[in-house]
Order: C-alpha cells, then sequence, then structure tokens
C-alpha cells in the first residue's frame, strides 16, 4: 500500500458570519484569553490534511490553524506531498522524518512546518487504522472507551459573577473538572477563581490557564495569591521557550505547573522535562507531532514521573485522533473538553461526540472517528466562509 495522494485544505468558521456581523461577536468569544486581548480572534481556523492511498482509503489529519491556516496547507501541499507521495505506507513517524530533520537543519523547529508535520501523521494514523478496519486506540494496542475530560474555558468575563455563570454550565453540561483563564493580574484572578470556587465548593477540580501572560516574578506572585483554592494546576505562567524560568515558576509555586501547548516536538518537551519545569505536559496533537509525538511524549512523561495532559483545541479530526492517543498513552492523566464556540469540532464530523459520566469517549469506529462531512468541509472552506 503506497501514498498516491496528500491533499491540504484551509477551513475557516467565522465567527462574524455565525453571529450576523463582527459587531456582533461576543467579547468573551473575540478574546477568550490573555494572548488575543489585542488581536481579537475572528473565527475558528485549522488545515485539513488528507492522505489517500492507492487502493483507495482515505484518512484524516488536521494542522493547527492559528493564526493563518494557509502556511500549512502550503507547506503540506508545496513541499511533503511531493516528498512522500508514491511511499510505501509504514510507520508514520519513519515515513515523515526525512522532512523532519529537512525542516530542523533549515531552523523550522517551531510553527507552520511542524504543524504540517502533524497533521501528515494523524492522517497516516488515521488511513492505516481504517484500512484494516480497527479503531486507532485498538491498532495503538489499546482499546475504545472512555477518557478522563476537564472542560475549557471559562474565559475572560467582566463581572465574577459571569465567570460563575459559565463554570456552573460546565457542571450542568455533566463536567466534573475545569479550567479557568487568568491573566489580569492577581487581583482580578483571584477575585474570579475564589468566586468559582465559592460556587462549586471543594470537590470540583478547578484549573487555571494563564496563556503566557505573566513574567516569572509576577507568576510566582500571582500563583502565591491563588493558593488559597486548592487548584489543579497553574497553566503556562511564563511565555514559552524558557524551561529554566518555569521550572523557577515550579520551584516557588504551591500548586503544579502545566504547559506544552506551544510546543513542536519531543526534543521541546525533553527540554522542559530536564529542566524541572512541569507537573503535567501538554502537546497539542496538531503542533507537537501527531500521535506518533504523543505516544512517544507519554513515553517521556512516564519515566520522568509527570503526567501527560494533552491540550484540546482543534476540529473534529483533532479530537478524535487525541482521545484514541489518549487511551493508549503512557502517563496519561486527564484531556482537554474545549468548548469554545468551534463548529468544526461540533459539526463538521461524521459521528457526534459522547460523552459518559463527564468523560468524552474514544469510538469504536474505523480509524480515530473524526472523519469529516465532505459536504460541510465544502462550505467551511477558506474562499467560501470568507
Amino acid at each position: 500500500m503506497k501514498v498516491s495522494r496528500i491533499t491540504a485544505t484551509p477551513l475557516l468558521a467565522s465567527f462574524a458570519a455565525i453571529f450576523g456581523g463582527a459587531d456582533k461577536v461576543p467579547s468573551h468569544i473575540r478574546v477568550p484569553a490573555s494572548h488575543f486581548r489585542r488581536i481579537p480572534r475572528a473565527g475558528q481556523m485549522t488545515t485539513l490534511v488528507e492522505v489517500e492511498s492507492d487502493d483507495g482509503v482515505v484518512g484524516y489529519g488536521e494542522a493547527f490553524g492559528l493564526p493563518h491556516p494557509m502556511s500549512a496547507t502550503a507547506i503540506v501541499n508545496e513541499v511533503a506531498a511531493p516528498a512522500l507521495v508514491g511511499q510505501e505506507i509504514g510507520e508514520p513517524a519513519e515515513m515523515t522524518r526525512v522532512l523532519y530533520d529537512y525542516f530542523f537543519a533549515l531552523g523550522s523547529t517551531r510553527g507552520a512546518a511542524m504543524e504540517a508535520l502533524s497533521g501528515i501523521d494523524i492522517a497516516l494514523w488515521d488511513l492505516k487504522a481504517r484500512a484494516a478496519g480497527l479503531p486507532l486506540s485498538t491498532l495503538l494496542g489499546a482499546s475504545p472507551g472512555p477518557v478522563s475530560t476537564y472542560a475549557s474555558p471559562v474565559g475572560f468575563h467582566e463581572h465574577p459573577d459571569d465567570s460563575v455563570r459559565a463554570a456552573m454550565d460546565f457542571l450542568k453540561n455533566g463536567f466534573t473538572a475545569f479550567k479557568i483563564k487568568i491573566g489580569r493580574g492577581a487581583e482580578i484572578d483571584a477575585l474570579h477563581v475564589g468566586a468559582i470556587r465559592d460556587a462549586v465548593g471543594p470537590a470540583i477540580r478547578l484549573y487555571t490557564d494563564v496563556n503566557c501572560a505573566y513574567d516569572v516574578p509576577t507568576a510566582i506572585r500571582v500563583a502565591e495569591a491563588l493558593e488559597p483554592f486548592d487548584l489543579g494546576w497553574f497553566e503556562e505562567p511564563i511565555p514559552p521557550d524558557d524551561p529554566q524560568g518555569l521550572a523557577e515558576v515550579r520551584r516557588h509555586a504551591p500548586m503544579p505547573i502545566a504547559a506544552g501547548e506551544n510546543e513542536f516536538s519531543p526534543v521541546a518537551f525533553r527540554r522542559l522535562l530536564d529542566a524541572g519545569a512541569l507537573d503535567f505536559a501538554q502537546p497539542n496533537i496538531t503542533r507537537a507531532g501527531g500521535v506518533s509525538a504523543i505516544l512517544e511524549i507519554g513515553r517521556m512523561c512516564a519515566e520522568a514521573g509527570v503526567k501527560l495532559a494533552p491540550h484540546g483545541v482543534g476540529s473534529c479530526i483533532a479530537i478524535g485522533s487525541s482521545l484514541n492517543a489518549c487511551r493508549a498513552a503512557a502517563g496519561f492523566a486527564t484531556y482537554e473538553a474545549n468548548r469554545l464556540l468551534n463548529p468544526l469540532r461540533d459539526e463538521m464530523g461524521l459521528h457526534p461526540w459522547r460523552m459518559e459520566n463527564g468523560m468524552l469517549v474514544a469510538a469504536n469506529l474505523p480509524g480515530h472517528g473524526g472523519e469529516p462531512d465532505p459536504a460541510k468541509v465544502q462550505g467551511y472552506g477558506l474562499e467560501a466562509a470568507a
């Protein structure tokens, strides 16, 4: 079985189209976290990757879409596809190794090049599982079933009462753990987190996500201010690319430290682990190397005594492939069910997501179960959506 076609397509679900105008998009959707405060979100974006074999089986992958999906699209179509078409389909990580080494040699160790390879890896694993008639989790040596899950986000709201309402909605929808976006200074952060903790009680697990808003001294001060609220972790307190700084925060913070959604390879996670910077590693399957990388990072985490908690942002493809990988990965602890408005996640797939007892379920379907509906894909094409 050989690769006969690799195609990438940029997709957009525009918030302005959903709400009937850019001026009608709620502020907590345009600005859901600290790093969007100066560059608001215009919609949900991603790059759909399709890999077809010479006997007609198609696998679906996804490359992370922000800040714009055209970058990864061009790399898949113009660089990766010519290099891979005609290859025998074997282990996905080995199939893309030459491209991986090539991009690293050019200095493309972060961003669109690594995201493009992630999408191809996911599609190859999906194709292999579909060709075998197996769920991806089974092909990986595990089985379909529920995956420990927390919901996100309680976004930026002006008043703590609004944050509480958002948190209570998660509880009403069956979630027993969820994440709060912070990063507006110790006083405001503590006001919102404290109000939520008072409302939900001590039994609900609360996580916080700073989205890189602070420097090291400020992150330590904010972590100390949040100590009374019994937090499951303090996520991305400082910008990436500073493992030693993150380790310094971890030495002083009274709660566990989580990070990794902005890392792009197992090599980057090795740096974080070697620095002693993490309690929870959070690779995004559409950025850090696909299914192959989630499994490798999981093995690294298990060896280091760190827990794996993959990032959960993406379309139906990212969700399906992540859930299957979580079922098989060593060191796995919990997975993020991102609930920010996203039709690419909730409406584009052929198979609806299931929850059991507050947990998402890796479906008993061939492949990763996140197969998109071709008619809906066409509607979310970048030109059509614009």
